[in-house]
């Protein structure tokens, strides 16, 4: 839902970041279109020039450590307020007008857990939280677990899901040429050749996507079963890392990422003994990686 949202919003994306996920995705989605600079902050000294060059070149810009405000010099770009001279399109910037590509795309990411954002900022901005909860973080670590534990089943199930994607574009790209050509008909629909020619070879193809699709939901489901053997391994490191966040309660302090914990996690599966039962391995992963959290978490509390 968060991906649809800003990459089909008609505005730029605010995003509420606490835990880097966002900024992770965007920066691997936007790989390509990132500027030379990388990303930058409100508070640097050149984010003008940089505003400037992202807009011409249709580069994705990506501003990072966002407060609660934004510089009211994004105002024009956030309402878009273009003004189309020659073939152009230009935007006033803080009495400079500016060139601006339609490919050009901003994103606004705020590490703050709570934000207090104006009514008008979240007016001219699309507001989304990518705060983790504790399903989808169990979702994640369900996923590094099998990724570490049955690489080639994680393998698979990314196989799966790709094959699925691409034979549902198929379906629909299928009706949609068929309902083209229903729509471009002025004759008799039954003495139209190519009408008939295009109708029978839907039915087969769509005959042969939903055959691969049923396939593919079978292997999903066989995937997903012994996908389900490590859950409790997942379930556990959700449950251990909240709770380590609620200690930030007792004291400010008390700060823990979840790229720290992720890689304590990991880790747990390193020190943990082997065995050749799943549900014993994963006894003994849920016990490594509770002694680790422990231990982790005591040596920085205050005495």
């Amino acid at each position: 839902q968060n991906g649809i949202l800003i990459t089909q919003a008609s505005r730029f994306p605010l995003l509420i970041d606490p835990q880097g996920q966002a900024l992770s995705w965007i920066k691997s989605r936007e790989l390509e279109r990132t500027p030379y600079y990388g990303t930058t902050t409100l508070a640097h000294p050149k984010l003008k020039d940089q505003l400037e060059y992202g807009m011409a070149e249709g580069k994705a810009l990506i501003i990072t450590a966002v407060e609660n405000e934004l510089d009211p010099m994004f105002d024009p770009v956030l309402e878009k307020q273009f003004i189309k001279r020659g073939g152009k399109y230009l935007v006033n910037v803080s009495d400079k007008m500016m060139e601006y590509n339609m490919a050009f795309t901003m994103y606004f990411i705020s590490r703050l857990p709570n934000p207090s954002f104006s009514p008008e900022l979240q007016a001219k901005t699309c507001v989304v939280d990518f705060t983790v909860t504790q399903l989808g973080l169990e979702e994640q670590l369900l996923g590094k677990v099998i990724g570490k534990e049955q690489k080639a089943l994680e393998e698979q199930l990314e196989e799966v899901l790709n094959e699925v994607n691409q034979n549902t574009k198929s379906l629909l790209m299928l009706d949609a040429a068929l309902l083209e050509k229903l729509t471009s008909n002025t004759g008799s629909l039954l003495e139209d050749e190519d009408l008939i020619e295009v109708l029978q070879t839907t039915k087969k193809a769509a005959k042969e996507v939903g055959e691969k699709l049923a396939a593919a939901d079978e292997t999903k489901k066989n995937i997903g079963e012994k996908r389900e053997q490590f859950r409790p391994v997942a379930t556990r490191g959700s449950v251990i890392y909240f709770t380590i966040v609620e200690m930030s309660g007792v004291n400010c302090m008390y700060q823990t990422s979840l790229v720290q914990f992720v890689t304590l996690f990991m880790s747990s599966m390193d020190v943990a003994e082997k065995a050749a039962l799943a549900s014993k391995r994963v006894n003994n992963i849920i016990a490594s990686m509770t002694y680790l959290a422990y231990r982790y978490i005591n040596k920085g509390l205050y005495e």
